[in-house]
């Protein structure tokens, strides 16, 4: 993939795969008016440009975007990674299902085990590569054919130090299970600090690398070696997240992200803080000191374990409940205690890429709610979030995009409403 900062194709013929009134097209626009070529598809397109850049055209591309739609509010300074390239904490990579024969002495394949990304290796640590690579080797000798052919995916999570290993495989018998056994030790002997490995049955060959709707009867992740969660410090607290967690995955944008929610949620203590979709309790273990009282509810129950294990290493006096829960109106109407008076509890959810539907918004606005924060983490999902907030007569105070996905035409955005 080639990129160019002389040329470049008219704007309109630059964007004519992306939807003209997405984020990424007014990206694409924004760097054919520079004359900076970027590849025609893919998910990390701006990888290798200057970050400089890159923060430049999503600024004026956000702003664009913005004011194309209608939206209210002006969005503030875009929030840099401290790490935007090489930062990406969960990766993974697709396995060819079909291995054939007569490669050579010793293997089994004529190509590589795994089909590469675009230039998402540029967003992933260096130790990722070495990961996948070795575990690609070892793939293509004889005595891994039945596990080559059997295996979905590999995911590696963690931090920048510490590293896990997930294998998705679609078969599961007595020998695939002693290949992964004899592959994971293998992955002890690694530069990188390979902690602890796994396997994730999927018998539906979903097409994402790790599927949440589980089959009935399967049975879920089991640890090969090494430690069932890996240790992430943020802020003075030390979180256990489990390997199938929801957890961002920019670690270096942490810290700031941290902070900009503090300085959002702060000032005025409030007696109820809702923590929708916590994961595994970064808002509201960090924010226990703000509030008198937080409930936090995930549909996980692997997060909810590790969120409430955190409990007596957090600091603060809010009396924590968390529950697991799949969130909807329904659910959250009957799960959660009555509201308390209009301005006294505050509102956190970051739902999944793809939002929070209207009826979810609806039950939570009905409780009135002081503040509520609404982290959006697709771009195309702000219009409808802010007009179904503002239907429910909230409305924006601040909009702080954050570039938790460097690289790619995407931002998160922090999105604080509150009633007139």
């Amino acid at each position: 993939m080639s990129f160019s900062s002389g040329g470049g194709r008219a704007p309109r013929e630059a964007a004519h795969h992306a939807s003209r009134d997405s984020l990424e097209g007014f990206i694409r626009l924004e760097a054919a008016r520079k004359g900076v070529q970027l590849p025609r598809k893919g998910a990390a397109v701006l990888a290798r440009l200057d970050y400089r850049l890159e923060m430049e055209l999503k600024e004026r591309a956000l702003r664009l975007f913005w004011k194309h739609h209608g939206l209210p509010g002006r969005p503030e300074a875009l929030v840099a990674s401290p790490r935007p390239r090489h930062y990406r904490t969960t990766s993974k990579r697709r396995c060819r299902s079909t291995l054939t024969a007569g490669a050579g002495p010793g293997k089994i394949a004529t190509g590589p085990i795994f089909i590469e990304g675009d230039e998402a290796a540029l967003l992933e640590p260096a130790e990722h590569a070495l990961i996948f690579e070795a575990i690609g080797e070892w793939l293509l000798q004889p005595e891994f054919a039945p596990l080559a052919r059997s295996l979905q995916f590999v995911i590696i999570r963690g931090t920048y130090a510490e590293f896990m290993v997930i294998f998705n495989v679609g078969l599961l018998d007595r020998e695939i299970n002693r290949l992964l056994l004899r592959l994971a030790e293998r992955l002890r002997s690694l530069p990188p600090n390979v902690i602890s490995a796994f396997l994730y049955l999927d018998p539906s060959h979903s097409p994402y690398y790790l599927e949440t709707d589980r089959p009935r009867g399967s049975f879920p992740i089991k640890r090969l070696f090494g430690p069932g969660r890996f240790l992430l410090p943020l802020g003075g607290l030390t979180f256990a997240v489990p390997p199938v967690s929801f957890s961002q995955v920019n670690e270096s944008i942490l810290p700031p992200l941290l902070g900009k929610v503090r300085e959002m949620m702060g000032g005025e203590h409030r007696r109820r803080l809702l923590d929708l979709y916590c994961g595994y309790g970064l808002f509201a273990l960090s924010l226990r000191s703000l509030y008198r009282e937080i409930i936090a509810v995930d549909a996980a129950a692997p997060s909810i374990r590790a969120a409430a294990a955190m409990l007596p290493s957090a600091p603060g006096r809010a009396r924590i409940a968390f529950k697991v829960l799949s969130i909807s109106r329904n659910s959250l109407a009957a799960a959660l205690p009555p509201p308390l008076p209009p301005g006294e509890e505050d509102v956190i959810l970051d739902p999944p890429r793809r939002g929070a539907d209207a009826a979810v918004i609806g039950s939570i606005a009905r409780r009135r709610p002081g503040r509520v924060l609404h982290l959006i983490c697709a771009s195309e999902e702000i219009p409808a979030a802010l007009a179904a907030w503002q239907r429910c007569g909230y409305f924006a105070r601040r909009i702080i995009p954050v570039d938790m996905f460097a690289g790619t035409p995407q931002l998160e955005t922090l999105a604080l409403f509150s009633r007139r």
